[in-house]
């Protein structure tokens, strides 16, 4: 199994507590993620080697939706399949270096966390691969009605997503320093400072210093079932791989789907 890398999702800021402090936390984690995307050079973007088993796709007779595309690798791979593929993602200047290409895939800039401008009912598949960690609790709501509204009856969501782990305990601990959410991870843009920085004082430095590059949450399986109640859990399993910064990460390859 190749090592799956993180997303990126940066941030530079301390946080204070407090329900205001948190929203404040939010809206300056999603402005960095958003400015980290745009600076970021298409064609340079990290992927997983990890796609939709074989054997779900050959049940899918409709629409494909992959969120958080990125340079869309795994949605050209899809098209060249044959499947009608839209690809989304936040960040204008990747999706404009998409449309470059003479692809089959539909792409646009759009928010799952916020409203799309599909028509209900639309996708019979979508794909969060590495995307959710980028995205926090304030935005499980939106996201969850969002993915709900836009998926057909019966229809299938294939997730990919990072495990809370036992190697992240002390990054976690520090991060709730900062960061009202829990588990979460900074990345710094030294990897190797993963294991150098043990200490709130140290890191506290590193944001001020802007070492950091991004802040990612990882999940619960009750968290992951919390944002998809409305949908069931139709089978999942846990794979264990090494993150870039050397730490042993659990990873959770789910499908859940929308009651017909």
């Amino acid at each position: 199994m190749e090592a799956l890398p993180l997303p990126k999702h940066p941030m530079t800021q301390p946080f204070a507590r407090g329900p205001l402090a948190n929203r404040t936390m939010l809206n300056n984690i999603a402005q960095q993620n958003l400015k980290y995307w745009q600076d970021y050079k298409p064609g340079e973007i990290p992927t997983v080697p990890l796609t939709p088993p074989e054997e779900l796709l050959n049940d899918i007779n409709g629409s494909i939706l992959d969120v958080g595309t990125g340079d869309g690798v795994l949605a050209e791979e899809l098209a060249l399949k044959g499947f009608q593929v839209y690809g989304i993602d936040i960040a204008e200047n990747i999706i404009s270096e998409n449309l470059k290409r003479k692809s089959k895939v539909n792409y646009s800039v759009q928010n799952i966390s916020d409203k799309t401008n599909f028509p209900d009912n639309f996708f019979n598949f979508v794909i969060f691969r590495f995307t959710l960690t980028n995205i926090h609790k304030g935005s499980w709501g939106k996201l969850s009605d969002e993915t709900f509204r836009i998926l057909k009856p019966g229809g299938k969501i294939w997730l990919l997503e990072p495990l809370v782990s036992q190697s992240y305990k002390t990054r976690y601990e520090l991060a709730t320093n900062f960061v009202t959410d829990n588990n979460c991870v900074y990345v710094f843009y030294d990897k190797n400072l993963a294991e150098k920085i043990n200490i709130k004082e140290d890191l506290e430095k590193a944001i001020s210093e802007k070492r950091v590059s991004r802040i990612v949450k990882h999940y619960t399986l009750g968290e992951l079932s919390q944002i998809f109640n409305k949908f069931r859990l139709a089978d999942h399993r846990i794979i264990e791989v090494t993150s870039p910064s050397g730490f042993s990460l659990n990873t959770l390859e789910g499908i859940f789907e929308k009651a017909s």
